[in-house]
């Protein structure tokens, strides 16, 4: 859509046989052992968490051998709540490097906790999903843990070009100026310091649609000219006023004509009340893909995380009275979660870690990639992925239990 170019600010062009969609958690995983395996350079890792498995364990030593054995540039980054509740044996390695970082969201009370813990990353946690191995980025929804790698439906691209790698690793350079190392010892004092919030501030700033980075004018060749795929990465930083995905689904929704069909997924689907106004404003007949019940990632979980999936229903089921033109389809699959997220529309597609719910809008940062095509191949592309997600759907059902209508006006803006 002609909207997409106000992010003009970094328009990254590519051609389009250097993208390709990978269908299963099984790709996934094979595609980041071979690319971490063959690093040369360097290899920016962003993701909520990593995972205590033995390919986890691979794909970091092959990180470490890079590092080690090729004067590799190495840098991972976690959320400091989540990426540490499981110890970080797996990084430790790593760790001894002095190259992972935690990214605490800055909510302001957030001071108040010194140690991991629940209540951290349900105030807001780091998101951002991407894999970069030299001039190789992986997109995703997905996490680095062996749940990703069997059985989790994702969605996984595979993207060449030097200039989305030099852009991310910039923007990864100025990221983690606003973490804390973690070390082998003391990683419990990782709290948020006046330094770090003014870093992080400027941070957002760069990466406003609005402030182009021409204090970097190595990054303004954004690829061939002659290219026909455009890729726009869109940031979210609730916290310092940064909506660049909510921006661009809403253009996309208001502006779209009654002829076009707009499809959403989201592994967690809470809308906001910006999406929700969209949805029921737009002239476009808009197919929604979520998680049964069955195929959500809290299925069966402990406690309260039981009941989170009856709220997703719950919520779905709510939009879907709202908004007449907008079909909402239960992803169900034998022994399957659902995790994809993104848009698909007559020549784009959005992709990346948002889920495009509250917590997407409050509290978590988050990173998308809007790509843009002329040529038809890759459209095809956008719409076999999508009719194969597609598939493995029904209707929605209203099968929530009863006490999540009582739990869901507590809950619904931290999911």
């Amino acid at each position: 859509p002609k909207n997409f170019f106000i992010f003009d600010w970094c328009n990254i062009v590519i051609y389009t046989n250097n993208i390709r969609i990978l269908n299963t958690p099984t790709d996934f995983q094979e595609t980041l052992l071979q690319l971490s395996s063959e690093v040369k350079h360097r290899a920016r890792v962003s993701t909520l968490y990593i995972g205590d498995g033995d390919v986890e364990q691979n794909i970091v030593d092959n990180l470490v051998t890079a590092a080690r054995t090729r004067d590799s540039d190495v840098s991972v980054m976690i959320d400091r709540y989540r990426g540490t509740r499981d110890g970080g044996f797996v990084l430790r390695e790593l760790r001894k490097l002095g190259v992972v970082h935690l990214y605490q969201a800055p909510c302001w009370r957030r001071t108040w906790y010194r140690k991991p813990g629940l209540i951290g990353e349900l105030l807001g946690v780091h998101h951002m999903k991407y894999y970069l191995f030299d001039d190789d980025v992986i997109i995703s929804g997905a996490n680095m843990s062996d749940i990703y790698f069997d059985k989790r439906q994702d969605r996984y691209f595979v993207i060449r070009s030097k200039q989305l790698a030099d852009f991310l690793c910039y923007f990864h350079h100025l990221h983690s100026n606003a973490t804390r190392t973690w070390d082998l010892d003391n990683y419990q004092k990782s709290i948020w310091s006046s330094e770090a919030l003014r870093v992080a501030t400027t941070t957002a700033g760069y990466f406003s649609c609005n402030t182009p980075i021409d204090n970097r004018p190595e990054l303004r060749d954004m690829g061939p000219s002659d290219a026909d795929t455009s890729i726009f990465p869109l940031f979210q930083l609730p916290h310092f006023s940064v909506h660049q995905i909510d921006d661009a689904l809403d253009l996309i929704l208001t502006t779209a004509k009654s002829n076009e069909r707009i499809t959403l997924s989201s592994g967690y689907f809470n809308p906001s009340k910006r999406l929700t106004s969209a949805l029921q404003n737009t002239k476009a007949h808009v197919n929604v893909i979520i998680p049964s019940i069955k195929a959500n990632g809290f299925y069966k979980g402990a406690s309260v995380k039981g009941h989170v999936p009856d709220m997703y229903n719950l919520s779905a089921i709510r939009l879907a009275k709202k908004c007449p033109n907008v079909s909402v389809h239960e992803y169900s699959r034998d022994e399957w979660s659902f995790h994809g997220k993104g848009l698909w529309s007559d020549n784009c597609t959005i992709l990346g870690s948002s889920n495009f719910n509250r917590r997407s809008t409050l509290r978590d940062t988050e990173l998308g990639f809007g790509i843009v095509t002329e040529n038809e191949d890759l459209k095809e592309s956008f719409r076999a992925e999508r009719d194969h997600l597609m598939s493995f759907t029904d209707k929605l059902q209203s099968s929530y239990r009863s006490i999540s209508v009582l739990g869901f006006p507590v809950m619904r803006n931290f999911l």
